[in-house]
């Protein structure tokens, strides 16, 4: 069974993907998994932070009540009471670490610092006890231990994907780093009203707290909830911001005045301390609530994760059994693309040098030579029709010396028929009957089917195109198109051959009559110094200039920008070398516009070979050049749309890979498959299904960027080529998929095509290049991919490529 290349792909194609939703369903078991340790982590975070804020609390009390014993004695009841709370506290919050780390042995909230600083602390009450410590190092001492304790609770980690506990977490920590920044402005102020005196270092540190305080009410209000904003408002804002800011403001008069009292200080910015500290332990209750709703969610996206895994794995294993039933109808279909991918290329071939062939022969040689390179043509034949008599003009796949033809040809030929009717004949069966070559030939052969094409020159049957081929079905209606089109080409160019003959006799006249210089063959001449000392009418006509604006002027005015300096150096050095120069040349009217010329430019010369005169021969080839053009725009793009075609995509698509690489951005393909499109064709008729993609490639045209290229593959499949789309992946991305939501919305805005309902969707595939990664057919391949998981998961639908 794996010996079947195609079963191999379509095996890689649909269960690449059932994999992949069988990886990511175990990747997403697995996060649910870790949601739910990372549930059991919240809750000792929390244990952790709620033990943290009473050793603060403590702290900030004691901090306060020994600043103030150290300059006035007073609290001293109050401080003793306070060293043996925190003492206990501080046990408690051992106690908690320690349960914490006997039930999540990983668990690091970085205490050792905190642990080590706390040994400190009988050394300092004993230093305030004797009065051998200053207030601002009792400050600097105990703010240093909240600052470490506060630090340990930012350092721990976010919960991956539960955003509003987060939230809250970060909020919990505006709310206790303004609260400890309350209580150092508490204390800092109530020795400034002790001491009538603060020394400006002091005094730009009290400023600093307001700063701390405003700066996290102001963040802790931008994510709190209502119910918690309000308790704010009414508990703090309302009580004491309009006096706390009038104190702030006049604070140096108040206290040099006498007009604030120590206690009354206190007690009024104890009791906003502890406002904070409600403040605080309402949010906590509300990280409980949503931790315990955390833990439950977790619990059920892992039942449910857990079903979507065993689904996957019984969809992987159908897929399987599935696979071996359509891979017949795939094989088909594969074949039948590749055949016509084959055809294209001979086509591609053919389209870049047909308008280079300078003969009809070379042109037949070069046609015949490439198409039967192709494995599934065996042998092809030209033959020259004239009055409706053939004669062969060539053969190709075959020593013409082991080919006979019959006598008489056959009543049942196929050739009059095609000749005649002027159209493509194709026959599967009988086909030595039908062909003008012995029946002895095709016993060793085993051709299955043979195609006529006649080939036409300004409407008349000049030539027919046999091909034989040992695949029965190989002209089917998909290849005959392709060959139409090639003919269509080549009549083209055998028009254009006609045209050169007919143009070079002509030339060849004029040549004879340009020895008369006053002809119709525009000419300048010019001395040994290049200054133009005659031009004839037929050359001011063409360029648009009188003859006395030209006289005496060097022949470099009419040079345009189309040429570098290299371009005229290479031509002068041909005039002096070989004394003649012939070659395309771009000049610049006397309007500005460029033309296109045939130059030939000849140095003739004195006895002695000096140059006496430079003698300028042009003929316009504006015609030729717009005709080359013409071809060169019908092998780039879709006759029917007008848009670019596969080898016009290719070619952008190399460019903007190189674009993407040098510039460090990304660039995507969005690859439209028109749903339900044989559909339409079948009931209601090619014509409808024409109508459908011009009308596709009209919405699309519109709806893409200028910068960005469409095209039309075949059939009805289009891709769209954008880059600079986005410096990351997520933005491109992002980009790109507004894009493809914008197309899928037009295309389906497409209602009623011919008079009939429109069922036809996009599905739509899109993949992101940002390098030379990937091939351009491999991108192609990609996005193709993409677009067959869109159809898989019910069509019109946008995938991306992963």
């Amino acid at each position: 069974m794996l010996k079947n290349t195609l079963f191999v792909k379509l095996l890689l194609i649909f269960t690449l993907p059932a994999i992949g939703i069988l990886y990511f369903s175990t990747i997403l078991v697995l996060d649910k998994i870790d949601t739910l340790s990372q549930v059991d982590n919240i809750q000792n975070d929390v244990k952790y932070i709620f033990a943290t804020e009473k050793v603060i609390d403590s702290i900030q009390k004691e901090r306060g009540y020994t600043a103030i014993y150290l300059n006035t004695k007073k609290y001293k009841d109050k401080l003793l009471k306070q060293r043996t709370l925190t003492n206990r506290v501080y046990q408690e919050f051992l106690t908690t670490i320690s349960n914490i780390e006997k039930e999540t042995p990983n668990s690091n909230y970085s205490v050792n610092k905190v642990q080590n600083i706390f040994h400190d602390f009988i050394k300092i009450r004993k230093s305030v006890d004797e009065d051998e410590i200053d207030s601002n190092k009792i400050i600097k001492f105990y703010t240093k231990i909240n600052n470490l304790l506060l630090s340990t609770i930012y350092s721990i980690k976010p919960i991956k994907f539960v955003t509003n506990f987060n939230t809250k977490f970060a909020y919990i920590v505006n709310l206790l780093t303004t609260k400890e920044a309350a209580a150092v402005e508490r204390i800092m102020t109530s020795l400034y009203i002790i001491n009538k005196k603060i020394s400006d270092e002091n005094y730009q540190k009290l400023i600093q707290t307001y700063t701390i305080q405003n700066i996290n009410i102001e963040e802790f209000l931008l994510s709190a909830q209502k119910n918690e904003i309000d308790a704010y408002s009414n508990n703090i804002k309302f009580a004491y911001e309009k006096r706390l800011n009038y104190l702030r403001k006049n604070l140096k008069e108040i206290v040099h005045s006498n007009r604030l009292a120590l206690d009354e200080w206190w007690n009024f910015s104890s009791s906003r301390v502890d406002e904070f500290g409600k403040l605080y332990y309402l949010v906590s209750s509300e990280v409980l609530k949503l931790t315990k709703e955390i833990e439950s969610q977790a619990t059920k996206s892992q039942i449910l994760s857990l079903s979507f895994l065993f689904v996957s794995f019984v969809t992987l294993i159908s897929l399987l059994f599935v696979l071996k039933v359509i891979v017949s109808n795939q094989q088909q279909s594969f074949n039948k693309l590749k055949k016509q991918q084959n055809i294209y290329k001979v086509l591609n071939k053919i389209n870049k040098v047909i308008l280079k062939m300078p003969t009809r022969k070379k042109l037949y040689n070069k046609l015949l030579g490439t198409i039967v390179n192709d494995q599934n043509i065996s042998l092809g034949l030209i033959y020259k029709v004239k009055k409706s008599q053939r004669k062969i003009m060539l053969i190709k796949g075959e020593n013409p010396d082991n080919i006979f033809f019959k006598e008489e040809e056959p009543s049942s030929s196929i050739f009059k028929k095609a000749i005649i009717s002027k159209k493509n004949i194709i026959k599967t069966s009988n086909i030595e009957k039908v062909s003008d070559i012995k029946e002895d030939f095709f016993k060793t052969r085993n051709f299955s089917s043979i195609a006529v094409f006649p080939i036409r020159k300004f409407e008349k049957v000049t030539a027919l195109m046999v091909l034989y081929s040992k695949n029965k079905n190989f002209f089917d209606n998909e290849i005959e198109i392709l060959f139409n089109k090639m003919i269509i080409d080549m009549e083209y160019a055998l028009e254009k051959i006609d045209y050169e003959k007919t143009k070079a006799k002509q030339e060849e006249q004029l040549t004879i009559a340009s020895y008369a210089f006053e002809s119709n063959e525009p000419m300048i001449i010019t001395n040994s110094e290049a200054k133009i000392i005659n031009v004839n009418q037929a050359f001011c006509n063409v360029m648009g200039y009188e003859k006395g604006d030209i006289l005496g002027k060097n022949p470099n005015i009419f040079r345009s920008d189309e040429h570098s300096s290299e371009f005229y150096k290479q031509m002068w050095n041909s005039i002096l070398k070989k004394g003649t120069w012939s070659g395309e040349i771009y000049n610049k009217k006397k309007n500005g516009e460029k033309i296109p010329l045939k130059a030939t430019i000849t140095a003739i010369k004195e006895k002695d070979g000096s140059v006496k005169h430079y003698l300028s021969q042009y003929n316009d080839i504006s015609e030729q050049k717009l005709k080359q053009q013409y071809l060169e725009y019908q092998a780039t793009h879709d006759s029917l749309t007008a848009l670019p075609n596969r080898m016009l995509l290719f070619d952008r698509i190399e460019h903007s890979i190189n674009k993407v690489s040098r510039y460090k951005n990304y660039g995507a393909l969005i690859f439209i498959d028109l749903d339900n499109f044989k559909t339409i064709n079948d009931t209601l008729g090619h014509e409808t299904g024409d109508v459908l993609l011009k009308e596709v490639s009209k919405k699309l045209q519109e709806t893409v960027r200028k910068e960005d290229t469409l095209a039309r593959i075949g059939g009805d499949e289009f891709i769209v080529l954008a880059d600079f789309i986005g410096s990351d992946k997520a933005s491109a991305r992002n980009n790109i998929q507004i894009l493809a939501s914008k197309i899928k919305g037009s295309l389906n805005d497409i209602k009623i095509i011919n008079g009939y309902e429109n069922i036809s969707t996009p599905s739509i595939g899109i993949t992101l290049f940002h390098d030379s990664t990937f091939s351009v057919q491999e991108l192609i391949k990609q996005a193709d991919t993409a677009m067959y998981m869109s159809k898989r998961l019910g069509k019109n639908r946008i995938s991306f490529f992963e």
